[in-house]
C-alpha cells in the first residue's frame, strides 16, 4: 500500500468537499426563503413540509442505493460532474417557479441529483489518499457539508434582500421576487464545479491500498 497521497490528491478533496458544500447550500436553502415562498405561491405549513422533507428524502433515498452502486463500477468523477449538473438545473428551475408544483418538480430533481455526492465523492477521494490520512479526509469533508448549511442560509438571505431593495418597487427583471433570484444565485456555481469535475483525473480504484 501506498504511504503517500496520489498526485492532484488536495485538489480532489477540495472538489469533492466543494460539491459536498454545495449539495447541502442547494438542499437547505429552502429554510431562509420559506417565509416569503409561503406568501408568494399562497402555500403553508403543510405544503412547506413536503418541499422540505417528503419529496426530497423520498427520492434521495430511492435513488441513493442505486447511483451508490454505480458508484461503484462507473467512473466518479463522471457520476459526480452529472449530479452536479442535474441538480443545479433543478434548483434553477425552481428559481422560476410561479407555481407549487413547479417547485415540487425542482425539489425532486434536487432530491435525486444529489443522491450520488456521498457514494460517489466519499470512494474518489478514498482513493487519492493513503488509509492513515482518511481520518483528515472526513473531517475536511464533513467541515464543508457544516459550511454548506451555515453558507445556504447567509447567501439565501443576503441575496433576496439585495434583489429586493434593488426593485422595491416590484418593476423586477424577469418578474423575478427575491427568493427565486436567490435560488438562481445558489444554483450558478454547481456548474462551474461540474466542470471542473468532470476534467478531474480518475483514479485507478484500490491502487494506493495496493
Amino acid at each position: 500500500p501506498m504511504k503517500v497521497p496520489l498526485k492532484g490528491a488536495a485538489y480532489a478533496l477540495a472538489l469533492v468537499s466543494l460539491t459536498q458544500a454545495m449539495s447541502l447550500l442547494d438542499r437547505q436553502i429552502l429554510a431562509i426563503l420559506a417565509p416569503a415562498i409561503k406568501t408568494d405561491l399562497k402555500i403553508g405549513d403543510g405544503e412547506m413540509g413536503l418541499l422540505f422533507g417528503t419529496v426530497f428524502a423520498l427520492f434521495y433515498a430511492l435513488f441513493s442505493l442505486p447511483v451508490g452502486r454505480l458508484a461503484d463500477g462507473w467512473f466518479r468523477t463522471k457520476l459526480l460532474a452529472i449530479s452536479l449538473m442535474s441538480w443545479s438545473a433543478a434548483t434553477a428551475l425552481g428559481g422560476f417557479a410561479s407555481s407549487f408544483s413547479m417547485l415540487l418538480l425542482s425539489r425532486l430533481g434536487v432530491g435525486i441529483g444529489e443522491a450520488a455526492t456521498q457514494p460517489a465523492g466519499t470512494s474518489l477521494v478514498f482513493d487519492y489518499w493513503p488509509k492513515h490520512r482518511r481520518g483528515f479526509v472526513m473531517s475536511v469533508m464533513a467541515s464543508a457539508i457544516a459550511l454548506g448549511i451555515g453558507g445556504s442560509l447567509i447567501l439565501g438571505g443576503l441575496a433576496a434582500d439585495w434583489w429586493n431593495g434593488l426593485y422595491p418597487d416590484g418593476q423586477k427583471p424577469l418578474g423575478l421576487r427575491g427568493w427565486q433570484f436567490a435560488l438562481l444565485v445558489a444554483a450558478s456555481p454547481g456548474f462551474l464545479l461540474a466542470a471542473l469535475m468532470w476534467a478531474l483525473p480518475e483514479p485507478k480504484r484500490g491502487l494506493i491500498d495496493g
